[in-house]
């Protein structure tokens, strides 16, 4: 019993530092542990620097990413520079991701380049980024996106999240289209964003769908 009363004050502070209310305090513990484990903003920055090493490079992106300093400039301006130069296809999608975690509204150029990478895992983490920190000037490419039976299944599907932004006929019609794909997991969410996008459910009826989104009520404009 004495052991139980002995560690209460120990997993009282651990539920503690997992409510948002107390961030700095958790923040405060995690630096201190990276300071006494040698997981230091330089060793980080190092690694993320390295040459020779794509995983260096990447656990280096990732271990920045995961502190609040490392989703704040000047940090975001070399994710971006890795996001589209780096030769490894699996760093540019970690950088594209830290960029997503950061919501950094300039990196939307960034994420819309991606969209034609040749990697479908750094497409798809670049349609997921702007699913999070949207721009207009994406809605084409994530409409041909959805439109290409080609694309794996997971990057029409990241796109079909992302156009919930784009209050457009072009971006209705593509996810309209999609409603009777084979694959259930992409007429899903194209369901879904016709929902965010209309405030109507109109199931996977890809006739009514049309004839509301060109009717008379016209919800686009």
């Amino acid at each position: 019993m004495s052991g139980i009363v002995r560690f209460a004050p120990i997993v009282l502070l651990l539920v503690c530092c997992s409510c948002a209310k107390l961030q700095p305090l958790t923040d405060f513990g995690r630096n201190l542990t990276d300071y006494v484990t040698g997981k230091t903003p330089i060793k980080g920055v190092t690694q993320m620097e390295d040459r020779y090493f794509p995983d260096e490079r990447r656990v280096g992106i990732n271990h920045l990413a995961d502190r609040g300093f490392g989703r704040h400039q000047p940090y975001t301006d070399r994710y971006m520079q890795v996001a589209q130069y780096d030769s490894d296809w699996l760093v540019r999608a970690t950088a594209i991701r830290a960029l997503n975690r950061s919501r950094e509204q300039r990196a939307t150029p960034v994420f819309i380049k991606a969209l034609d990478d040749a990697h479908p895992l750094v497409r798809q983490e670049a349609a997921k980024g702007l699913a999070n920190v949207p721009d207009p000037g994406a809605a084409a490419a994530l409409a041909r996106i959805v439109a290409n039976q080609s694309e794996p299944r997971d990057v029409r599907i990241a796109a079909a999240d992302a156009l919930k932004h784009y209050r457009t006929i072009d971006v209705g019609r593509a996810l309209v289209d999609t409603l009777d794909s084979r694959d259930f997991g992409v007429a899903w969410q194209s369901r879904r964003s016709l929902i965010r996008l209309t405030g109507r459910d109109l199931r996977y009826d890809e006739g009514a769908w049309l004839s509301y989104l060109t009717g008379p009520d016209r919800p686009f404009g």
